[in-house]
């Protein structure tokens, strides 16, 4: 049986539900250079695993043997923006079903017929953001869209929400031209980033990303980054939001039921608060939160960032949820409160009282340097 062909590729892939289809390189060429220079600055933080993957990252042949092209792909995810009944916000990208299992299976669904019209079984391997590839890289180079001042990727005619997968393939695909369009002198992503973290154009130190520090880090998230993490429980969408290409989303003004069943949102998003995330225990954290992205960030910083969150909002009526928060088990939880109270009302004797008989370290300098406000 012949290997279909561009077209009929592009047709299954549309048919699945992806709304950008391009094909390019099945390496990211000159972006891993690039790639070794921001892990050799250790501005992946404690993303170890980007550093352990180094090797197959820079060379994906490494990861899958063989492969020549990659099918690249792309959602737009684009929506308003996201905010549970009390403000909390959340990224948009995880607002719905958990990408990581949908854009997955949709990939997985596109390989199972691409296989079936004739592509060699075996010969293609792919997924989504957890796979040892630098996915921008491949998309820009395929044509998905061109490389934003924020580091992500612009596509000119669906804009910067996107959620990006890739299927590598043994097969000698026709090459897409790169995507047009640039950000020209736009620096609107440096300039409203909360943490300049987008330290230069092109430039991102994940460390001061809202995105990793809510998400990635584990344990304590410095100081200086928690007034601006703002009502963020969640990620971060401040680059994209200000962005002019924004409004070429097509699916930027659909709620709820209009939108596809993957991107509609989670009941988390819809019925929770701040003060119940800070206060969920673990069987309620095991139970209803399953099916979301935010599971990634795990309990602990959860309620770690609803504790910063609620500090930043500066409404006394969270005070007593985060009094309880100052005997909770965790110390992370614990030393977040602490912040989270002094930011409303350093004044409040339970900082002294919890300091009296707290015996971890961390947390004691946290309600040292909460009096210290006073």
């Amino acid at each position: 049986m012949a290997e279909p062909s561009p077209d009929t590729i592009r047709s299954i892939a549309h048919e699945i539900g992806f709304d950008v289809v391009r094909f390019g390189p099945a390496d990211p060429g000159e972006h891993a250079a690039h790639f070794l220079r921001w892990l050799e600055q250790e501005r992946h933080g404690t993303m170890r695993y980007l550093a352990d993957n180094r090797e197959r990252i820079q060379d994906p042949s490494r990861w899958r043997a063989g492969v020549r092209s990659t099918i690249a792909l792309a959602v737009d995810y684009g929506g308003p923006a996201a905010a549970l009944p009390d403000g909390g916000r959340v990224a948009r990208y995880a607002v719905g079903r958990d990408y990581h299992r949908w854009l997955r299976d949709r990939v997985f669904s596109l390989r199972e017929r691409l296989e079936a019209a004739g592509v060699a079984y075996g010969s293609m391997n792919g997924g989504a953001d957890a796979v040892p590839v630098l996915e921008r890289a491949l998309a820009v180079r395929a044509g998905i869209g061109f490389l934003a001042k924020s580091a992500m990727v612009i596509s000119p005619t669906h804009g910067p929400y996107l959620q990006l997968a890739e299927l590598l393939t043994g097969m000698d695909l026709p090459f897409d031209a790169p995507a047009a369009g640039s950000c020209g002198t736009c620096t609107a992503c440096l300039d409203a980033c909360p943490t300049g973290a987008i330290t230069a154009p092109f430039q991102v130190d994940a460390r001061r990303c809202l995105s990793y520090t809510t998400i990635e880090l584990r344990g304590f998230v410095p100081t200086e980054l928690r007034q601006p993490q703002g009502q963020w429980l969640f990620g971060c969408d401040v680059c994209l939001e200000v962005c002019p290409f924004t409004r070429k989303s097509a699916r930027l003004h659909e709620r709820d039921a209009a939108r596809p069943r993957d991107l509609q949102p989670h009941r988390i998003v819809q019925t929770w608060t701040l003060v119940d995330v800070l206060a969920m225990d673990e069987a309620r954290y095991q139970s209803e939160f399953v099916g979301t992205a935010m599971r990634r960030a795990t309990r602990s910083g959860l309620r770690r960032n609803a504790a910063v969150a609620l500090g930043n909002r500066g409404d006394d009526a969270a005070l007593p949820p985060l009094f309880i928060a100052l005997r909770d088990d965790d110390p992370i939880v614990r030393g977040h409160a602490a912040w989270a109270i002094a930011a409303i009302d350093p004044r409040r004797p339970e900082l002294e009282t919890a300091l009296a008989t707290e015996t971890e370290p961390l947390v004691q300098a946290e309600l040292q340097a909460a009096l210290a406000r006073r």
